[in-house]
């Protein structure tokens, strides 16, 4: 099975939608804050993965809404798009990634995001709509440099 990679065009919606409600995502696809989807298409052109990149800063940004859909793609699947998404980040000039977890901190702790300590949590990622919506069911930031090579 091949998967493309692209980010999500407006036509894409309603499928977008639907991942996230079978993830158990609450969040509308497009809210408030400006967000850039990444979508991973398989051969039936199914949406199997997204990520949501929402800025909080000149060179900082959210990711959000991260799902894979677990009965068409692999566990192994979720390194590689974690990885693209980090990467097509870093292309649009943002440095610093941030993210949150209720869980699966060993797991990102390896892809090299650390936790942040409460009371060290960015003022800016606090007075965010993902923040502020999410934190009660996901209440760990985690953060990660975005490196580019030149």
């Amino acid at each position: 099975m091949s998967v493309i990679v692209r980010k999500a065009e407006e036509e894409d919606t309603l499928k977008l939608q639907r991942l996230l409600v079978k993830a158990g995502v609450v969040e509308q696809v497009y809210d408030q804050e400006p967000t850039e989807f990444l979508v991973a298409e398989n051969d039936q052109a199914e949406l199997v993965a997204t990520a949501g990149l929402a800025e909080i800063g000149e060179e900082e940004v959210f990711l959000r809404s991260l799902v894979i859909d677990s009965e068409k793609v692999t566990g192994a699947f979720l390194l590689e798009f974690l990885e693209t998404a980090t990467a097509f980040a870093g292309q649009k000039g943002y440095r610093s990634l941030y993210l949150l977890t209720a869980g699966q901190q060993s797991f990102l702790e390896q892809m090299g995001f650390s936790l942040i300590a409460d009371e060290q949590i960015p003022q800016k990622v606090k007075e965010s709509k993902h923040y502020k919506q999410n934190v009660t069911r996901s209440p760990k930031v985690m953060h990660t440099r975005i490196t580019v090579d030149n």
